[in-house]
């Protein structure tokens, strides 16, 4: 790995700890400005509105500015943020915040994406590695905080995004460079090809905007609502249901680091429907299963067959859409943030009125739906597709 993917590797770390910073610290906030879950709500919904935002400014951002402005600004917007947040600000202020928060992980994981895309024929493999260090930033932020919360104050939570933003603003001052690549004969006659007379039209990306909007919107409800699901379907006390989402992480994370790979050597239609086939077949073993322990062993596997699914969709639609990559990444993403706000309410109104056995069917439902879009998407792509071993001709 060369420097500029290792700078997109620590600022995916990074992004990982501001996602998740919020949610890992939500019962304490809540706790201490006497608010309710309702409340949270509208914490969740401010930082996914500012991330939309984010998201989708980041292409004229970074056109304007450039990339690496670009990232430095987003990056001095973390610091601002969760400086302001150590001084424990009036709530709506903190609403606020927390929109700024999403706005600036937002653009600052779009510009890197669309940056390293655009250099790199290894994008699976490159992405794979991106989304590794999201997951281990996922992953620790909550650790972190659980040892912060126990032993000092959930407040200097915030001071640990402070410090791996400072990291990465001292890291970005110096020009990152582009990943080595070389432009192949096939993707460079089909760029050719298409030059001059390519238009963005929205309607193209349709099924592609589906798919990841459903995907992300299982991934961020599995997170949510697994120790939920855990102690309603198994009888779990809440603190052993909490660690299923630990052993969903882990998966996740070992799964990316094999998923590019994988996708590579063999071809990204085939590894995406073989995932989300994975995914559908072990959430009905989830709804039929009554067994704690192979419960968690299907959260395990669920984690290794979604983990790698965001990172591949992301280069194959870049690889169908030639020459759109800034507005491609940010159409994607954006459709996820999306999903991940959207489809996490439908799953709560389910785990109120339906339970939590017919919620996990509701996931499947959205997961064959996924299925669908994905295949249709394949047909609409046709010979427009590119495939890794022709890159690699």
């Amino acid at each position: 790995m060369n420097r500029a993917v290792w700078l997109g590797c620590v600022s995916y770390f990074l992004v990982g700890l501001a996602t998740v910073v919020f949610g890992a610290l939500l019962p304490e906030i809540l706790h201490d400005y006497g608010r309710t879950y309702s409340s949270g709500g509208q914490l969740v919904f401010s930082q996914f509105a500012g991330f939309f935002i984010g998201v989708t400014l980041a292409p004229f951002a970074s056109q304007r500015l450039g990339y690496q402005r670009t990232i430095l600004l987003a990056v001095l917007s973390l610091v601002i943020v969760h400086s302001t947040l150590l001084l424990q600000p009036y709530w709506y202020l903190i609403l606020l915040l927390a929109a700024l928060n999403g706005f600036a992980f937002g653009m600052t994981q779009t510009v890197i994406g669309t940056f390293l895309l655009e250099s790199s024929n290894n994008g699976a493999v490159m992405m794979s590695r991106l989304e590794v260090a999201f997951g281990f930033g996922a992953l620790l932020m909550p650790i972190m905080s659980g040892l912060l919360i126990a032993n000092v104050s959930w407040i200097w939570s915030f001071a640990i995004v402070i410090v791996f933003a400072i990291i990465n603003l001292m890291l970005w001052s110096k020009k990152p460079g582009s990943p080595k690549s070389k432009q192949t004969p096939a993707l460079h006659a089909e760029a050719l090809d298409q030059t001059g007379k390519q238009q963005f039209a929205i309607l193209k990306y349709a099924f592609f905007i589906c798919f990841v909007f459903l995907y992300v919107g299982i991934e961020t409800s599995l997170v949510n609502f697994l120790p939920s699901i855990f102690v309603q379907q198994y009888h779990l006390d809440t603190s052993a249901a909490t660690v299923s989402v630990t052993f969903f992480w882990i998966a996740m994370v070992v799964g990316r680091i094999f998923s590019g790979a994988i996708a590579e050597k063999f071809n990204y239609n085939r590894y995406l429907a073989t995932s989300t086939l994975g995914v559908i077949v072990f959430l009905v073993g989830m709804a039929l299963v009554k067994n704690t322990i192979l419960a968690f062993i299907i959260v395990l596997m669920l984690g290794l067959c979604l983990s790698g699914i965001f990172a591949v969709v992301l280069v194959y639609a870049n690889r169908v859409f030639v020459g759109n990559t800034k507005k491609t990444t940010s159409i994607l993403i954006a459709s996820g943030g999306v999903g991940g706000a959207v489809l996490p309410l439908l799953i709560g109104w389910s785990m109120d009125y339906l339970q939590a056995t017919m919620t996990i069917w509701v996931i499947v439902v959205c997961a064959l739906l996924m299925l669908v879009f994905l295949l249709t998407a394949r047909r609409y792509a046709g010979r427009k597709s590119i495939e890794p071993h022709q890159l690699n001709t």
